[in-house]
């Protein structure tokens, strides 16, 4: 069986549900906790959703997100690549929690959720492409 698994993703939401398929799949050959695969699901939902609302591309830009999943070792990792303008997903978004909820601002919430469950996170830029690489440890 493969340890991973590389997807190049048009520039579509309805994207997001082949993935979610692929995960699951990928989780259930290598045993993965389902707690795992749904929160793997659940950065990618919110990770590539930023980027195709969100992010910005140069006008001569067709927009590129790719995925890869693996395991080394017990570890699940998740690289997302995308070619928007560099945008730092682990700087500190500072979300308010603390507010009434419908008073808070729109934003932040959804990074804040990714950063609280995974076990180590890195963002670098390459030739053009963020880079986001989330380790997921086994329980």
């Amino acid at each position: 069986m493969p340890q991973k698994f590389n997807v190049t993703l048009q520039a579509k939401l309805q994207e997001l549900r082949t993935l979610a398929h692929m995960v699951e799949a990928f989780g259930a050959t290598h045993e993965l906790p389902e707690r795992t695969t749904f929160i793997i699901n659940l950065a990618l939902d919110e990770l590539i959703t930023n980027v195709l609302i969100h992010g910005k591309f140069d006008e001569d830009v067709e927009p590129n997100i790719e995925v890869e999943l693996g395991l080394k070792n017990k570890t699940a990792v998740l690289i997302v690549e995308s070619n928007d303008v560099q945008f730092d997903p682990t700087a500190d978004t500072n979300p308010d929690t603390a507010s009434d909820l419908l008073a808070r601002g729109v934003g932040g919430l959804g990074l804040h959720l990714i950063k609280a469950q995974v076990s180590r996170m890195s963002y670098e830029y390459v030739d053009g492409r963020n880079r986001l690489t989330l380790e997921y440890d086994a329980p």
